[in-house]
């Protein structure tokens, strides 16, 4: 499915813009592949309603699965930034959600929090943090990808717990109302979500509490250079838990050098 205002948009870019063709078609490929994204993510979606939390998972994924580099992830944020800013300024949508996306991709440097893990008993009692807040991240210490933690069943968690406060915490906020081993982060009719996009939208108080990004794809990278920073760890124990090979090894590493500032998590 092509983005919303797609030929208006073309116009756009080719009569006020005044761009080339080649980098018209470039924008229009970074807006298809954001949107088809969007959709395949969410249950009803709507241009108007996509949010600045919704831009960032788009462009961890970019990251996370595809391993762009990011002179590739800033074309897209360019791009992408250029068709919400002509959204806005004709009044197609009512708010601006790229607004604060630039600064992070844009400057290359970024920071991370890490070594958050330990500390989950701890932060599964503190009052008022949402549920799905404590599932997200425990199946993100677990070693879980974020296209893995989604369909997570309940048996399969609580197998590889050892700390009671988890194990009864996880007991406690499943459903088991459809069945006797549902999935960790179940919808309402028991089904699982195709993706984190509203979730994270209902988490995103708690980030204010944590001090960490709390999308799964946030999570996984906050995990990954955990894991990295560990310097008792060699290259072939690191590839076996984080489940990656030789070549995503050397770009993580390259990243942790070069780009990504890490922070202790501290309660």
């Amino acid at each position: 499915m092509t983005y919303p205002y797609k030929k208006n948009f073309h116009n756009y870019c080719k009569t006020e813009k005044k761009l080339t063709d080649a980098s018209i078609a470039l924008t229009e490929k970074s807006a298809d592949t954001f949107w088809n994204y969007y959709i395949n993510s969410i249950d009803n979606p709507d241009i108007n309603k996509v949010t600045e939390t919704d831009l960032r998972n788009f462009f961890n994924s970019l990251e996370t699965e595809l391993h762009f580099k990011k002179n590739t992830i800033n074309k897209y944020v360019s791009h992408i930034k250029a068709y919400f800013t002509y959204l806005y300024s004709h009044h197609l949508i009512d708010n601006y959600p790229v607004v604060m996306i630039s600064g992070r991709y844009w400057n290359r440097q970024h920071d991370v929090v890490i070594n958050w893990m330990n500390k989950l008993p701890e932060i599964a009692q503190i009052d008022g943090l949402n549920p799905i807040t404590i599932k997200f991240m425990l199946a993100t210490a677990l070693g879980y990808k974020p296209d893995e933690i989604l369909r997570l069943r309940f048996n399969t968690v609580i197998q590889q717990l050892n700390n009671d406060v988890l194990i009864d915490y996880i007991g406690t906020h499943c459903d088991f109302s459809h069945e006797d081993n549902p999935y960790l982060i179940s919808k309402k009719n028991g089904g699982f979500y195709a993706s984190d996009f509203n979730l994270a939208r209902t988490i995103e108080p708690d980030r204010e509490v944590l001090g960490i990004q709390l999308t799964l794809q946030s999570l996984r990278l906050s995990y990954v250079y955990s894991k990295l920073s560990d310097k008792t760890k060699t290259d072939e124990e690191l590839k076996q838990i984080l489940r990656i090979n030789q070549k995503s090894l050397l770009y993580y590493r390259k990243n942790l050098l070069l780009y990504v500032h890490t922070h202790e998590f501290k309660l």
